[in-house]
């Protein structure tokens, strides 16, 4: 015999629907998933609070403002000229990140990192005490771009680029970020390092680079191979992401060089060109964005919004579009966090519903009444609704929790890893079916040695209780059943879109748990 509940409603972790029945037969429901902008690790809206210098967006904000009015923000982003995190050899300020970064942490949230070694605004992005350590490297004029709409005074400036492959540059490069991976890599606050040692804003625009190179009649692009190997040499643990503008800006080229290394590196991959043109050329590298999707994660930087609006070239359409497009995990907000908000905040929230994973549960099967010790299946049914996969994977878990909210019973299911979850394709889902094998309890109780013979009694002598108790692993009775996504052990970390959730243990029904 089979009870069906639907799940419409729970307003705690262990309410359930009107009408679940404890009993011995097969409890089937099919909970309701919501439409909620959730917000999870490694995936999600990410605010610029560095754009390349000190004074840009993150400023205006209110200290440890974190966005939560800005639903679906998961991560802040640092993006900073080497000189200003080592304006000394050997000196690093780390604070300059660490201090902003503490409160997103501290909110559950996490940041992203890029170091560049040439900048519009910094005569030195590179440290002028590399160039003068014996760094090759040349000078070019650039107009500065207007800081807060006016106009800096001087006009053309002198701007200092590096010779990419130069070895005293190099060999500084690599102090540098392996100080830099002694703090950040690995660490689980870190949702990704971009490669920005390259050309103009760490997009691999060359200035003075490329005109020596071109006299010598060399590939510009010949050095970039050793920033990309040296990443991933000083930074194997982390998610890297290459940039799509290293391999040509407009390029046509299907797979580049430099992309097929970059994903022969385990790279993730970064498109900078959403929304800098207007329809049609929107953007220009989902083609190459398809090509890493499958495996590693995309991330999607829109042009800066006033700067795209003011050329007519914003689109809420086409940003939703993009996020599609690209299968992307992450996207930008490039701008000043309010005005973004304000002005298009119903096309961030439909990108924010369908980036990255999601996962809906949809159905679950289990017995209402099981022994202490007893094996059974759960059977479920999950969908990804989103664009992408979890890259980093994540275990499912059923956990048994009392009538006060404790969890009484973990059992972590570590045969399938929902990093193989595929996204859904336009409109085709792609389910995943699952049975756990479950056993609620030890049948038996717990021994301990007496004379060297296991005794199944233990025997209790504290204060005036003296007794001997035959010890359940779980109490007999009622409790709620309730699935979560996360560790191999169990731990959750991944909200889901259903109701009733409570340190992301959503519940799914009610089974009753009798004596062995």
């Amino acid at each position: 015999m089979k009870t069906v509940v639907r799940i419409l409603c729970a307003a705690a972790c262990c309410a359930v629907a009107v009408g679940s029945v404890i009993a011995a037969d097969t409890v089937s429901v099919r909970p309701e998933n919501t439409d909620e902008i959730l917000v999870n690790p490694d995936m999600g809206l990410v605010m610029f609070h560095y754009s390349n210098r000190q004074w840009a967006y993150g400023q205006l904000e209110e200290r440890g403002d974190t966005l939560d009015w800005f639903p679906g923000v998961s991560a802040v982003y640092f993006r900073l000229p080497w000189c200003l995190l080592e304006p000394k050899e050997g000196e690093y300020r780390w604070d300059l990140i660490d201090s902003y970064a503490a409160p997103w942490i501290a909110a559950g949230k996490q940041i992203g990192l890029r170091v560049t070694c040439c900048e519009s605004r910094y005569p030195f992005a590179t440290p002028e005490w590399v160039k003068d350590a014996g760094a090759r490297g040349w000078f070019f004029k650039m107009k500065m771009t207007p800081i807060f709409g006016k106009e800096v005074p001087g006009g053309d400036v002198d701007l200092w680029e590096p010779d990419y492959g130069d070895p005293v540059f190099l060999a500084k490069l690599e102090n540098f970020l392996k100080a830099m991976a002694r703090r950040y890599d690995g660490n689980p606050n870190v949702a990704f390092i971009d490669v920005g040692t390259i050309g103009m804003w760490g997009e691999g625009h060359t200035r003075a680079y490329k005109r020596e190179m071109e006299k010598q009649g060399r590939d510009i692009r010949e050095a970039f191979p050793l920033h990309y190997r040296m990443h991933r040499r000083i930074f194997p643990n982390s998610t890297v992401l290459c940039i799509d503008d290293q391999a040509g800006g407009v390029n046509k080229d299907p797979d580049p060089p430099l992309m097929k290394l970059a994903r022969e590196l385990g790279f993730g991959f970064r498109d900078d060109s959403i929304l800098v043109n207007a329809a049609p050329n929107c953007w220009f590298h989902d083609n190459w964005a398809g090509l890493f999707a499958p495996k590693t994660p995309v991330f999607l930087e829109h042009e800066h919004y006033d700067l795209s609006t003011e050329r007519g070239a914003w689109s809420d359409e086409k940003l939703v579009e993009s996020v599609a497009a690209h299968h992307a995990t992450w996207l930008s907000i490039h701008g000043w966090p309010k005005e973004c908000f304000e002005k298009a905040k119903d096309a961030y929230a439909r990108a924010a519903r369908q980036i990255g994973y999601r996962f809906e549960l949809r159905e679950v099967e289990y017995p209402g009444e099981v022994a202490v010790g007893e094996q059974f299946q759960i059977k479920s049914k999950w969908v990804n609704v989103g664009v992408a996969r979890r890259y980093k994977g994540a275990t499912l878990a059923w956990s048994l929790v009392d009538g006060k909210g404790r969890v009484a019973w973990v059992m972590a299911d570590d045969a399938y890893d929902f990093k193989d979850a595929e996204p859904k394709s336009g409109d085709a889902e792609k389910p995943v079916s699952l049975a756990s094998r479950c056993t609620v309890g030890y049948r038996g109780d717990i021994p301990e040695i007496n004379d060297g013979v296991w005794v199944y009694t233990v025997k209790f002598n504290i204060g005036n209780f003296a007794n001997d108790k035959r010890v359940p692993t779980i109490e007999p009775g009622e409790y709620t059943l309730c699935a979560s996504l996360g560790d191999a052990d169990g731990t959750p970390r991944l909200a889901l879109p259903l109701r009733g959730g409570r340190d992301r243990r959503y519940p799914v029904g009610r089974i009753k748990v009798t004596a062995p």
